[in-house]
């Protein structure tokens, strides 16, 4: 069939424009009667008869209300994408502040006939964002002010074609202008404007196939020389359509992209190799050890054990007793803030030196923090309506989720990428890296290039209930390998610590990790790169999910020494356990070492429990988060215990997004040159196992839709385009750079 050919904006005839409006009423009840409405819910025809008919001639000379703002935000809601909890956000406004400030926007935009303005206003509302605030100031002037429905952008602004939309001033500036311009030669109304275009969108949608202008059509001739846009499309045999080369604004990224052949060659330096075989189900990812008690492991841990100590029994022993008497007093004051103890900043005032100060030495010294309104509240729920849309989508086509499992396991949809690329996420991962030095001048790392790590969405329905995983606390980037030599003992990590000066371990010096092996026995999901946080993006409000304990020095400390101590039986008459004395008490150093590291297993995430680790008193210091809003960044140290609270989990739907903060380095680029092949594949990335993940998705996204996003820095941390190296400060910044260039775009460099 071929593609159903519609007039372009710059071409309807006024008759074709009215035989367009006079089919709206038809095309949306066939709409509304397929989907329906729930038991005491109004239909789509009846809210639409409430939008244009009675809306339109309240407000014309009376107030709006909340309840009359939370009807339009319904019949939106309805008339295009679901958007989850969005209703929820914008209910939570006050009354009273609803009324004041639509009216204050409608009498700027009376006065000064400034729709840009008055939008300006009304986004100052709960959950209110410019496609929003334009139905709103759309219902007060029908004849002028056009909704910002994707529609109408589409068709007005897109030509017909259904591109992304960013949904902001910008973009509804030029649809505004764009209809009044059709409004005024053929002398019709914005409203109109609006229903024809969804008309067209919608019957062309109907139709099977993406509707054709004509003014693209006159433009056959030289499109087919361009390269197809990237965003993959299931042909009807459920396969890959033919991966065409990317669009990339700069010339270096188009000429490296255009003469490499991705689906035959590999990339240079460490090429990935793509194992289409369906990893196997990690359920909830966590890999509990399912043990509460001591496991003694292959002999040669107790010889490592014995030779971490060696010659410095005494330092460590005093080393041991210091701590446990700072524990005590720490757990003290984390138990009685509580979350409190978390410090916050507004994502506006990260440029505020004294805001700035007291944030950091709060981060310092808990290792969790939460950057607020990293990105606007109605945009983070746009991308959780995007990422439901698009799992629905596939739902045919992923592989089944384990029951209760809250992690999905995807990785390229269109919000993630979306969300990596955004200038305000990088920008709070810039200024979060920030907090990291390092004590090697030479060391190859650049906090102010940030790498984006593909890693998954956790969602959960709120359907109540017992979880069955179990909500044990853990620590991410490894186990037995910060004890190994192969692991972190080679880059001396934890040196401090095991010299026995547990107080001059820094967990924010960054050359120490830059020759880490987190995973040496490959353990599925394990985070192969350097990390500088774990980071979770809210898509949505709701409880605190996640728990903390915030000592990233104590804990530490006291997780590493932990196995070389064991306690004295007690008497039955003493009257405490023995986790409670805070200055050694009873606990020796271990003599001959055995084979046990307490909560680490090969392969397993490193497990915290109240029982191989009772100083920590999880009950009082594990710490639930503040709650997270829509936008909200919250970040956490790569080697902070943590622990997800299930049983919030079960009460509500939410969902986050894992955006880990990950600087320039060598390992870090090695990786992303693989995670670039599998985002082009559309494959799991390489830390997540194999399988054909999302290659045959509809409406995955592409290099192109990376540049939507974020431009040209969105695709430098996507590994897309080389980095500049006159944007280095420093010497270091720019042997990174120029270090990763190579790694990344050999046969560019070798042209140069």
């Amino acid at each position: 069939m071929g593609s159903h050919t519609i007039p372009s904006a710059d071409n309807i005839t006024d008759s074709e424009f009215q035989d367009y409006l006079g089919r709206y009423a038809a095309c949306l009840e066939a709409i509304s009667t397929a989907k329906g409405a729930k038991d005491g819910q109004k239909t789509l025809a009846e809210l639409d008869k409430y939008r244009y008919g009675e809306a339109i001639e309240t407000f014309a000379s009376s107030e709006m209300t909340l309840d009359d703002v939370k009807a339009l935000v319904e019949w939106k809601l309805r008339h295009g994408k679901f958007r989850p909890t969005l209703m929820k956000l914008v209910s939570s406004n006050e009354a009273k502040t609803v009324r004041d400030t639509v009216q204050e926007a409608v009498n700027y935009f009376r006065d000064k006939a400034d729709a840009s303005g008055a939008l300006d206003i009304l986004t100052r509302l709960k959950g209110i964002g410019p496609a929003t605030a334009s139905l709103l100031l759309a219902v007060h002037d029908a004849d002028n002010v056009i909704f910002f429905a994707d529609e109408a952008f589409h068709w007005l602004c897109c030509g017909g074609s259904k591109g992304p939309i960013k949904y902001n001033q910008k973009e509804y500036a030029a649809l505004n202008g764009k209809s009044r311009a059709l409004a005024k030669r053929l002398g019709v109304k914005a409203v109109d404007v609006e229903r024809v275009a969804f008309v067209l969108m919608r019957e062309g949608a109907q139709g099977g196939e993406e509707p054709e202008t004509k003014s693209s059509a006159e433009k056959g001739a030289k499109t087919k020389a361009l390269p197809a846009p990237a965003k993959r499309k299931a042909s009807s045999d459920g396969s890959l359509s033919s991966l065409s080369p990317p669009r990339c604004p700069c010339y270096l990224a188009i000429l490296f992209f255009f003469t490499m052949d991705i689906s035959v060659c590999p990339l240079p330096i460490s090429p990935v190799s793509i194992d289409l075989t369906p990893p196997p189900s990690r359920g909830c990812e966590m890999q509990s050890l399912a043990h509460s008690e001591p496991i003694q492991l292959p002999r040669r841990f107790g010889v490592l054990k014995e030779g971490l100590v060696a010659g410095k029994e005494q330092a460590i022993v005093s080393s041991w007793k210091r701590l446990l008497r700072n524990l005590s007093d720490e757990v003290g004051l984390i138990s009685s803030l509580g979350e409190q103890i978390v410090p916050t900043i507004s994502f506006a005032d990260i440029n505020k030196p004294g805001t700035v100060e007291s944030f950091r030495e709060g981060l310092r010294q808990r290792g969790v923090a939460v950057i607020r309104n990293v990105i606007p509240p109605n945009t983070a729920l746009d991308l959780y309506g995007e990422t439901q849309d698009y799992l629905d989508e596939n739902a045919q086509r992923s592989a089944p989720q384990k029951q209760h499992t809250h992690l999905e396991d995807i990785y390229w949809c269109q919000a993630q990428i979306k969300a990596r690329a955004h200038p305000n996420v990088l920008a709070a991962q810039k200024f979060a890296m920030g907090l990291w030095t390092s004590k090697d001048p030479k060391a190859r790392v650049a906090t102010n290039f940030p790498v984006a790590y593909a890693d998954r969405v956790r969602m959960w329905k709120g359907r109540g209930g017992a979880e069955t995983c179990s909500p044990t606390a853990q620590i991410d980037g490894g186990s037995v390998e910060r004890w190994e030599s192969d692991g972190y003992g080679r880059a001396g990590t934890y040196e401090d610590i095991f010299r026995g000066n547990w107080e001059d371990y820094n967990p924010w010096e960054s050359s120490t990790r830059l020759n880490v092996t987190s995973d040496l026995y490959r353990r599925s999901g394990a985070c192969s790169i350097f990390r500088m946080y774990q980071g979770w993006l809210a898509l949505s409000s709701g409880p605190s999910s996640l728990r903390v304990c915030p000592m990233p020095r104590q804990a530490t400390a006291y997780f590493l020494l932990r196995p070389f101590f064991s306690s004295a039986p007690q008497d039955d008459d003493d009257d405490d356990d023995d986790d409670g004395d805070d200055g050694g008490g009873n606990w020796s150093l271990t003599s001959p070492q055995n084979s046990i590291l307490h909560g680490a297993l090969p392969s397993y995430a490193q497990e915290i429990n109240s029982t191989t680790h009772p100083h920590l008193r999880l009950d009082r210091s594990l710490i639930s988060i503040p709650k997270l809003e829509p936008g909200d960044y919250l970040i956490w140290h790569p080697d902070l215990i943590h622990s997800v609270d299930y049983s919030c989990q079960a009460q509500a739907s939410a969902a986050v997004m894992y955006l880990p903060a990950c600087p320039l380095t060598q390992t870090n680029a090695l990786y992303l040159s693989r995670q670039r092949k599998a985002f082009l594949l559309g494959c799991p990335p390489p830390d997540f196992g194999g399988g054909r993940g999302e290659s045959n998705f509809a409406g995955r996204p592409g290099v192109e839709e990376v540049n939507d996003a974020g431009g040209e820095e969105g695709l430098r941390a996507m590994g897309l385009l080389p980095w500049d190296e006159e944007e280095a400060d420093e010497d270091q910044e720019r042997e990174a750079m120029a270090m990763a260039n190579g790694i990344l775009f050999p046969e560019l460099y070798d042209m140069l």
